[in-house]
């Protein structure tokens, strides 16, 4: 009986050994398993952003006719206003448009007027578009020394990136303000403050804000301190904003030699019909030299906003 016994207590002790041995093994299998799915996890994120990275280095160094337009795009707002909008859907939207102005006013007033209307729109739509940028440039340029003041006060706190940008967003105007909002949004969600830098600096076409968020971006990678950052900042914010009223002088020399030039055109437009016993529209829209005239007017806008454009940066 007593061997019985034994036997039993034996038994029971060698299953309850091998059964905590059976556990020791199976939880050590969980952590090397969750460790394993941490580390690709990690090697996942890591990827994913870099490739992130690449594509904001591609956009924004890349160039052709459809990067142009999605920069305009994006430097507007208009992919706000309009979510989902991308440039092969701008492009394929503006020649539906064309080919229905060419269509409808071809049939009324004939293949010229209706040449002449679809250019006109065309034009419109850059001209709107350019002009929606420069709004954002002037608001972006007005907002840079608010900013600066208030990364140099939370500099001074000691706070890090991720929890000042919602703050400095409540000071901001538009399009500051949603950027930084979406940057804070960004950097919470997956943790990558610097993707997240990046990604903002790629929605504003202000060349100092870039300057400022790409530096911002190299100074998180090895420490939060920014004040020397800032103090360099307002140093070339002034130098910006002196060769700016340059810039705006010549803006305002262009556009007075611009009107001068169109009231001229529009005089000798005028005086021709008069000469020529004829009305104003027949001879801009039904005759060549109007034509010519209406077409050197509207390449004297575009040049205008071009110029313009380019003298706000």
């Amino acid at each position: 009986m007593n061997v019985y016994c034994n036997l039993a207590v034996f038994t029971l002790l060698f299953a309850g050994f091998f059964g905590m041995m059976q556990d020791v093994r199976t939880a050590e299998n969980l952590r090397k398993a969750a460790r394993l799915a941490v580390r690709r996890l990690d090697e996942k994120g890591k990827r994913s952003a870099a490739e992130k990275r690449e594509a904001i280095r591609m956009r924004t160094d890349r160039d052709g006719f459809t990067a142009r337009i999605d920069r305009a795009l994006v430097y507007s707002c208009m992919n706000r206003a309009v979510p989902g909008i991308t440039a092969e859907k701008f492009i394929a939207v503006m020649t539906l448009s064309v080919t229905l102005i060419l269509i409808g006013i071809g049939s009324l007033k004939g293949p010229a007027a209706g040449c002449v209307c679809s250019v006109l729109f065309l034009f419109f739509v850059y001209g709107c578009i350019k002009c929606m940028g420069i709004i954002n440039l002037r608001k972006t340029g007005e907002d840079l020394p608010r900013l600066l003041d208030l990364l140099g006060s939370f500099a001074a706190t000691g706070a890090v990136y991720s929890n000042v940008f919602g703050q400095i967003s409540i000071y901001m105007n538009e399009p500051l303000r949603t950027v930084f909002e979406e940057c804070e949004a960004e950097g919470r969600m997956s943790g990558d403050i610097s993707l997240a830098l990046l990604t903002m600096a790629d929605k504003i076409e202000h060349p100092q804000f870039k300057q400022l968020i790409r530096n911002m971006e190299i100074t998180s990678r090895h420490s939060e301190d920014i004040t020397g950052l800032v103090n360099d900042t307002r140093r070339s914010l002034r130098d910006y904003i002196r060769e700016a009223s340059d810039r705006k002088a010549m803006l305002r020399e262009s556009a007075i030699n611009m009107v001068i030039l169109l009231i001229m055109s529009f005089a000798v437009l005028d005086i021709s019909a008069h000469l020529s016993e004829v009305s104003v529209y027949s001879l801009v829209f039904k005759s060549l030299p109007g034509r010519i005239t209406l077409g050197v007017m509207a390449s004297v806008c575009m040049m205008y906003f071009a110029q313009a454009a380019s003298l706000y940066k």
